[in-house]
């Protein structure tokens, strides 16, 4: 709903959050967090967030080139309500980013739309979209 909105987390590290609409009142409220390094810019970290304080999880997580077993580069991690384990797996369907020291403008937000597709999140005509 509405836009993305930019935080400072620390000298070096951009927040980005969105509101998400959701009719399943017991995973409201939801968010979309995007986080973006400075000195990491191809490696933004995505998180689809359900529910608040104790009750509220991740239920979905993508790392851009980032490694952790067993995986070499992207992937995501997605959990349910409720617990248990957490299953993780290696995308199609997001964007490649280089690993450089700049990203192309439009690169994040093709990334933040591949994800949330995903998530079965809409992405409305009045989305209003800034660069971090």
């Amino acid at each position: 709903m509405g836009g993305i909105t930019w935080s400072v987390k620390s000298p070096v590290i951009k927040h980005g959050l969105i509101r998400v609409d959701t009719d399943i009142k017991t995973l409201a409220p939801c968010r979309l967090r995007m986080m973006v390094n400075e000195l990491e810019p191809s490696e933004p970290k995505l998180q689809y967030l359900a529910g608040d304080g104790r009750s509220g999880f991740s239920a979905r997580r993508l790392c851009l080139n980032t490694p952790h077993r067993p995986f070499p580069g992207t992937h995501k991690h997605r959990s349910e309500p409720g617990g248990g384990e957490e299953g993780a797996y290696e995308p199609d369907d997001i964007p490649a980013v280089p690993l450089q020291p700049r990203v192309a403008p439009g690169t994040y937000r093709a990334i933040l739309e591949a994800f949330a597709a995903e998530c079965f999140i809409a992405i409305g005509d009045d989305f209003i979209w800034q660069e971090p």
